[in-house]
């Protein structure tokens, strides 16, 4: 059966760090592929302004463009309402028949995902492959889901260190800082080519 993993996010902008995860995921869980999705309308997000769902997909192009393995889907962006992650699994659930699928968060979305829209639906539709950093603590996370019916398909990657996130280079275009180290040379060409940020 094929391995699928799936890398929701913002991705404003897509740096190395989201490159170097899904090659470590891809990697380590023996995936046949990685789709990006980017989110269109984040329902944890609507408080702050992000760059146009047009342009974060074509930077998400630009950086996986080289790499066969990686794929970019557009489904998130085309909808008009929140996009919610059950959602999402649910549309490729369908989209991707004889597919395993694998939901690829940080540790930290994970302590959160209580908090998300039909979350233990979500729980039962897919496996997840979980980012951790070296301060995280499984045991205490995944006590937070022992009171159900059934328990977690839980995969963790261990010790992934990411010494940068999207809201720091944001500040530091805006700057005028050099990230040159942080962000694919086509997407920092985007970037200027578009001013944005």
């Amino acid at each position: 059966m094929k391995r699928t993993g799936l890398f929701g996010g913002t991705f404003d902008p897509v740096h190395k760090g989201h490159i170097m995860v899904a090659e470590i995921a891809k990697k380590e869980m023996d995936l046949d592929e990685v789709i990006f999705v980017p989110a269109g309308n984040p329902p944890h997000k609507t408080d702050k302004k992000i760059a146009d769902g047009k342009d974060r997909l074509n930077m998400l192009l630009l950086a996986t463009g080289d790499i066969p393995y990686f794929k970019v889907c557009d489904a998130e962006i085309k909808k008009k309402e929140k996009s919610y992650s059950v959602d999402l699994i649910k549309h490729f659930k369908e989209k991707l028949q004889e597919t395993e699928l694998f939901f690829i968060i940080g540790a930290d979305s994970l302590y959160n995902l209580p908090t998300w829209y039909n979350y233990e639906e979500l729980m039962q539709m897919t496996n997840f492959i979980v980012i951790s950093r070296p301060e995280t603590n499984k045991s205490s996370l995944l006590d937070k889901f022992s009171g159900n019916e059934k328990p977690m398909r839980a995969f963790f990657i261990d010790d992934v260190s990411i010494d940068i996130s999207s809201t720091e280079i944001r500040k530091m275009l805006k700057s005028g800082a050099d990230t040159e180290k942080y962000l694919d040379k086509s997407v920092l060409n985007y970037i200027r080519a578009n001013r944005l940020y």
